[in-house]
């Protein structure tokens, strides 16, 4: 994160203001006209910066990783972890805002270890360009559905979607924590079976996705994720 700091012109516009209340009313031409004007406009600037004090925001800093694709793709990520944000903000349940926060908060650290090791890419990119805009996409329907999800069709979808969440969650922190030991997760090879999931339920269309070599599921956090109970 960066520290910004935003300061306001209102000061500024102050002191020009008393300076030219002042000139308006009295004139300015002599030594003594400058020196009130002066006083006026400093005693103007100081009482605008009380009223409109500098603002400082913290700002995200843009990747630094040396490597241009994983820079673009963390970028990207960050912008779907915003609109997960974005979908909570219009979603009541506090338990599922609190486990949506989690995973924004663990998808954030995720993020750093890719900036911090650009080589974990190739662990990452299922995470990155599927997992990732899915559970955005899914939370988008959740929060869409918030006025009435209590009864009919409505109820199972938000049901199915809570249950993913939960899952998500618990996901992430296993993916985070392989990084932190430098262990990595192939997460592609239970994709068709969420893919086939959402689109049951109409959630997804069918995603464009990289092939990559298979992994257990047992290997994989995500291997669970939207599969049909009995």
């Amino acid at each position: 994160m960066e520290t910004k700091i935003i300061r306001s012109g209102m000061p500024f516009v102050i002191a020009g203001g008393a300076v030219f209340v002042y000139a308006l009313i009295f004139g300015i031409g002599s030594i003594p006209s400058y020196v009130v004007a002066a006083v006026l406009g400093v005693a103007g600037f100081v009482a605008g910066r009380a009223m409109f004090p500098d603002q400082v925001i913290e700002i995200e800093a843009a990747p630094k990783s040396g490597n241009a694709e994983v820079d673009a793709l963390i970028t990207e990520a960050r912008g779907q972890i915003e609109d997960i944000h974005a979908a909570n903000e219009a979603i009541a349940d506090p338990k599922l805002s609190a486990q949506i926060e989690d995973i924004e908060k663990t998808g954030r650290e995720i993020l750093l270890r890719l900036e911090e090791q650009p080589d974990m890419l190739g662990s990452l990119r299922t995470f990155l360009r599927y997992y990732l805009p899915t559970t955005k996409k899914l939370l988008d329907v959740r929060a869409g559905l918030e006025g009435d999800v209590t009864s009919g069709r409505n109820l199972q979808i938000a049901g199915r979607i809570n249950e993913a969440v939960s899952q998500v969650q618990d996901a992430l922190h296993k993916q985070l924590e392989a990084l932190n030991n430098y262990r990595f997760i192939n997460l592609e090879s239970e994709m068709d079976v969420l893919t086939d999931m959402l689109k049951g339920d109409g959630l997804m269309a069918q995603p464009e996705t990289e092939t990559a070599p298979a992994e257990s599921k047992e290997d994989d956090p995500f291997a669970s994720l939207f599969e049909r109970k009995a």
